[in-house]
């Protein structure tokens, strides 16, 4: 080896150590949290189907969130999902929110969806999650139960007040 090639090598790897070291000994980047909702207003009963689905994440912490990926989970095979052209937040500072918009094609499969976010200096996060379809039958059920259990509680209520 030639000795200007090893001084060269040698230089670059000394600015590189000079470099790492304070790297190394800095303080680490401090720990946010956030919040991620997730919405869809577009009709999604069929397959075939194509609708928006749009994360919504905030950061509810006191230091600047850095390097935020928003995911989709529980997708099935036969869907088809668009992410968007640039699915990474920078840096969301504390108490800003972002949406991110992604573009959903149903399959024949029902799904109940929900999306993940991971930041580098913040614990994942996941969403709520949206069924997909919700069914009428399911949402006056729920109704009824809770409108039973309100009824008994409020009853139950009463009774030790007389």
């Amino acid at each position: 080896m030639n000795k200007t090639k090893k001084g060269a090598l040698l230089l670059s790897m000394l600015l590189l150590f000079c470099i790492i070291v304070p790297l190394v000994e800095a303080d680490p980047i401090p720990q946010t949290h956030l919040f991620l909702s997730l919405d869809t207003k577009w009709e999604h009963a069929n397959p075939g189907d194509v609708f928006v689905v749009r994360a919504d994440v905030k950061n509810i912490g006191d230091t600047p969130a850095l390097l935020i990926q928003v995911q989709l989970q529980d997708i099935p095979n036969d869907w088809v999902v668009q992410e968007p052209s640039f699915p990474w937040i920078l840096v969301l500072e504390p108490g800003q929110a972002k949406p991110l918009f992604f573009i959903v094609e149903r399959g024949h499969t029902d799904a109940t969806i929900y999306a993940q976010a991971v930041a580098y200096n913040a614990p994942v996060v996941i969403s709520n999650r949206i069924p997909i379809p919700v069914g009428i039958a399911v949402v006056g059920a729920l109704c009824l139960i809770g409108g039973i259990l309100f009824y008994r509680e409020s009853s139950v209520r009463r009774k030790q007040l007389k």
